[in-house]
Formats: C-alpha cells, sequence, structure tokens
C-alpha cells in the first residue's frame, strides 16, 4: 500500500464526504460519522488547533477524484479516525489504513509523552473492527448511545415557553449571545475571547447555514437553549450536532422547543430520520433524548491503547 497524501483544496473534502456517504448507504456493519460530524470537526475545531494539516488520504487509482479511504488523526490527544469505502470492510487495504495511522499518532504519542491513543467510533457489534483492535492490543472503553427517530406525520407541534421565541440564529449579528449559550452549556474553561473567535470562524465558513442553527431567544436577547441540524440529502438523515441548554435556563422547555423546531426543518427538507448521540454516562440527556421520540439503535466505543 502506497502512503497517503495531505488534504489539498474542498474537492478532497467532497470526496471525504463522499467516503461517508457511501458507508451510510451500504449500511454493512461499520459505522460511519454523518457528514455533519465532519463538517463540525473541521471547522468548529478544538481550540489547540486545527486538523487540516493531519487529514491523510488514499486516492483511488482507478477512479479519479475518488478516495479509497482517509484518516484523520488528532495531534494534541492523540485519538484517529479512519474511514474506507464500504467494500474494503475487512480487507487487507482497510487493516493496513488503519495500521499506518495507528503508527502515526503512536509516534506522536511518544514525542509528546501521552501514555494512551485512542480510536473513535466502533459499533459494540462491529466483529470485524473488534477482531482488528483486540488482535493489536485495543481495549473498549467509554462511549455513546447512539439514537434516531422518524419523521413522520406524529411529529408534534409544541409549545414555545413563555418570553421565548424559537428561530433561526442571526448569525455574526447574534455571535456573542450564541457563544455565551454554548459556552456555558459545555461548560468550557477556555477564554471566552478564544472561544468567540472559534464561533465566529464557524459562522464565516462555506459550511455554516444560519437557518439550521436553531435557538431559543429571551425577551432580552440571550440565547438560552440551542441546536444545529445537518441534512445528508443522499441518505435522507439528518444529524444534531451540537445541542445544548445554558445552566440558567435548564428546566424550562427550551431544549425540547428547538430540537422540535430543528426536526421541522429537516423533515422539510426531505429528510426520513433524525440522529443524534450522547456519552453513555449521560443520564439526563439519555432520558432527554427519549422523551423526545429518539430510540437507541446502537452503541458506540473508544477503543484505547497504551504506548
Amino acid at each position: 500500500m502506497n502512503p497517503p497524501r495531505g488534504y489539498r483544496d474542498t474537492q478532497d473534502l467532497a470526496a471525504m464526504l463522499d467516503v461517508l456517504v457511501n458507508g451510510r448507504k451500504a449500511d454493512n456493519g461499520s459505522y460511519y460519522v454523518h457528514v455533519g460530524d465532519l463538517k463540525w470537526w473541521l471547522y468548529y475545531p478544538p481550540l489547540e488547533g486545527a486538523f487540516w494539516d493531519h487529514i491523510h488520504l488514499w486516492d483511488d487509482p482507478k477512479r479519479e477524484g475518488r478516495l479509497l479511504g482517509w484518516a484523520l488523526i488528532s495531534p494534541d490527544w492523540v485519538g484517529f479516525d479512519v474511514y474506507v469505502q464500504p467494500e474494503l470492510r475487512g480487507s487487507d487495504l482497510a487493516e493496513a489504513m488503519y495500521i499506518w495511522a495507528e503508527e502515526q499518532a503512536m509516534g506522536i504519542a511518544r514525542e509528546k509523552g501521552k501514555s494512551t491513543i485512542y480510536m473513535l467510533w466502533g459499533m459494540h457489534d462491529d466483529d470485524v473492527l473488534a477482531r482488528h483492535f483486540r488482535q493489536r492490543e485495543y481495549r473498549l472503553r467509554r462511549g455513546y448511545v447512539h439514537f434516531m427517530r422518524e419523521l413522520d406525520d406524529t411529529l408534534s407541534i409544541g409549545n414555545v415557553p413563555e418570553g421565548f421565541v424559537v428561530r433561526a440564529c442571526q448569525g455574526e449579528a447574534e455571535l456573542t449571545a450564541k457563544a455565551k449559550a454554548q459556552y456555558g452549556a459545555f461548560g468550557s474553561s477556555a477564554a471566552f475571547a478564544d472561544y468567540e473567535q472559534r464561533y465566529r470562524n464557524f459562522m464565516r465558513s462555506p459550511v455554516y447555514d444560519p437557518e439550521l442553527d436553531i435557538v431559543a431567544v429571551a425577551q432580552d436577547g440571550r440565547i438560552g437553549a440551542f441546536c444545529i441540524v445537518w441534512p445528508d440529502p443522499v441518505n435522507k438523515v439528518g444529524l444534531f450536532e451540537p445541542v445544548g441548554t445554558h445552566p440558567d435556563f435548564q428546566r424550562k422547555g427550551l431544549g425540547k422547543a428547538v430540537m422540535l423546531e430543528g426536526l421541522r426543518r429537516l423533515k422539510q427538507l426531505g429528510m426520513k430520520n433524525a440522529i443524534v448521540s450522547t456519552f453513555e454516562d449521560n443520564l439526563g440527556g439519555i432520558k432527554f433524548y427519549k422523551a423526545m421520540g429518539f430510540q437507541t439503535v446502537f452503541r458506540l466505543g473508544t477503543y484505547e491503547k497504551d504506548v
């Protein structure tokens, strides 16, 4: 197998997204993150740094513009993701891609004095992936619960809590309010100025659509709850990422209100299903999503290996 090349331009991003769409469509036992996940990661990266220089691509020698697979390696906490075309599932070539990414992560970990490397997004019942990582001395650790619900005629309208309006975000005109809401909801310890700039960069990116950035706004302009929805027009599946409520506004029904609006907008875009994930130990989040009509469809784990 030839070594991968680096990321060049948005045509590469389109090819990366194509791998995810093909994988979800094949539904062959491997888990592929949603196209919205990748867009969120790349255009709303960690404050420690962007991912663009850490994308690795294997070109398909038989078809120009098509990838056999790609890897993304986080240089900070030394995790890696690998996605291959679905027909390569379980192949020697796919295994070689995983091993290559692992070796890069091991090198970074040793260089930075990290004790563990990580591989994300493995389904608990993916026997092919489990066999590979067990053989390479990984262990399956904390993961996520993955939920889905149909966007059918049972979708309720719901009431917006008094004193609030649920609508699309107004983009940079509401930058500070949106950043404060998310900053509080996720308990960030970063300097707020850095956090705000991070969100400004996201709002200026080509993947940001304010019509899909839904907020619950109080009369004084503060944003109490929010969600962003991401459509996949091929597979007709919409993703919620992120979803949150500021601590000052919890238990008012605002999270439910913004998610109902997100479900409606996804249905208007032709989506048939909606998905969302949360940590398996987030009992409050699990209860909330079930109350919203989502059902658990599978569990995802993180594979860990000591350096």
